[in-house]
């Protein structure tokens, strides 16, 4: 799992810098910046699939709501910043997919604390 936080905190970061660099050149989210926010949703689901099995498999969850809230929040909020990406044509579009990666990063760092131990 520490792997997959590595990767998904690395696809967040390149993402929400391509975000930046298009917000600031003014530019609308093209298919460059759409694959990112796509990426990172693959990442987040790999992730997520990760955290449900091992809860399956017996991993103890002393806040399971929280935990599947968060999960969830990471499932809709990419889709989200394309949908915006998509329709929004002015740098604004842009700026939300790179919002998207830097809320999903703080959520992701806010899985480790409460997921008792950590994913090592």
């Amino acid at each position: 799992m520490q792997v997959l936080m590595i990767v998904l905190y690395v696809v967040c970061g390149l993402t929400a810098a391509l975000a930046s660099y298009y917000t600031l050149r003014d530019l609308a989210a093209d298919l460059v910046l759409l694959g990112a926010a796509a990426l990172v949703l693959v990442v987040w689901v790999v992730l997520g699939l990760g955290l449900v099995m091992r809860d399956l498999g017996g991993g103890e969850v002393t806040d399971p709501v929280t935990l599947y809230g968060y999960l969830l929040t990471g499932v809709v909020l990419p889709i989200g910043g394309a949908w915006l990406g998509i329709w929004e044509r002015t740098r604004w579009g842009s700026l939300a997919i790179g919002v998207v990666a830097v809320t999903l990063t703080v959520l992701a760092m806010r899985l480790e604390q409460i997921w008792p131990g950590g994913f090592a």
